[in-house]
């Protein structure tokens, strides 16, 4: 073993042509090139409204769901930004209430007190988005 890290160092010593300190000639590839992302990794996902990530269908018939979309003091469909929906569902909810209304399902000026108690689907002291003229 002795022997073997003698000749080593000998090696070393005497052939300084064996031992390159630097390369003269230039890499090809290097591995500390910055990585290319398909996607950015920091960006949110979609928020999908209430009635399209669910499936449901609006139908004038079916007061206690719509009920949900109305204030309970003014009797006024809530905004876009306070129910989260998208453009498309928000006025086919506006025609199913207007249609309900008209059809008798629905009272004009407040909410009805019998749904009173059903459960939020939403909050409209904290919406979902900032309104647009605020």
């Amino acid at each position: 073993m002795l022997k073997s890290a003698s000749t080593l160092i000998r090696s070393v010593l005497l052939k300084p042509q064996a031992i390159r300190l630097c390369s003269s000639t230039t890499a090809t590839s290097s591995d500390d090139e910055p990585v290319v992302l398909e996607n950015n990794p920091y960006t949110k996902a979609p928020r999908k409204c209430l009635l399209c990530s669910t499936g449901v269908e609006l139908d004038y018939k079916n007061a206690r769901l719509l009920q949900q979309f109305v204030s309970t003091f003014s009797g006024r469909v809530y905004d876009r930004h306070i129910t989260g929906l998208c453009d498309e569902q928000q006025k086919k909810l506006i025609e199913a209430i207007a249609k309900s209304r008209r059809a008798g399902f629905m009272p004009i000026f407040v909410k009805d007190p019998k749904y009173a108690r059903d459960p939020k689907l939403f909050d409209p002291l904290k919406p979902i988005r900032p309104h647009s003229f605020a």
